[in-house]
């Protein structure tokens, strides 16, 4: 049974990725890890940039680090073989059902700078928000799903946005963050 929404296409934030790979953050972010879900059973099309998916693997390295206790150490502390691991996992990601790899023609440092002065956000951000507001224009219908509470509502302003538990409905039963979340439902 399909989704009732008129939603069909979803730009995944790399907050949201990393809560679906990382094994700590699956039952404190249970909502991120549903909407893949629900991308891999076919609700949704899912699509983010390939640069998010670098970010993801800086992310997973970091991590990593955080938890062996390395992470003040300034030179490569992990093995490469720690770090094909970590690569073949988003690889892995890659091959997801009905999730597909956007990558944006260049965007100008001008229209970064813009973003980050008129929208208030970080740079970071206003890549993301470039990228999906350039799927629009190729797709027509997308949403911006992201965990991050300025670009959720910063980037309201140019492009629909919307937190992971928008999508799923409700909260999953299992949501270790559900005490604590103000977007629970």
């Amino acid at each position: 049974m399909k989704c009732e929404m008129t939603l069909s296409n979803v730009f995944l934030d790399t907050n949201i990725i990393l809560d679906y790979m990382l094994p700590s953050e699956r039952t404190k972010h249970a909502c991120s890890y549903e909407l893949i879900e629900k991308v891999r059973r076919g609700y949704f099309k899912a699509w983010s940039a390939d640069y998010a998916l670098a970010e993801t693997l800086g992310e997973l390295k970091k991590k990593r680090e955080e938890k062996i206790g390395v992470e003040h150490v300034l030179e490569e502390t992990l093995s490469t073989y720690e770090i094909q691991q970590m690569i073949k996992v988003i690889e892995e990601f890659r091959k997801t059902p009905n999730f597909e790899v956007f990558k944006p023609e260049q965007i100008s440092q001008e229209e970064i700078f813009d973003k980050v002065k008129n929208i208030c956000i970080q740079s970071t951000d206003a890549l993301v928000l470039l990228s999906v507001l350039k799927l629009k224009e190729k797709l027509g219908n997308i949403t911006l799903a992201t965990r991050d509470e300025k670009l959720l509502i910063r980037g309201k302003r140019l492009v629909q946005t919307a937190h992971p538990i928008e999508l799923v409905r409700s909260c999953p039963i299992n949501c270790s963050s559900k005490p604590t979340c103000k977007y629970r439902k």
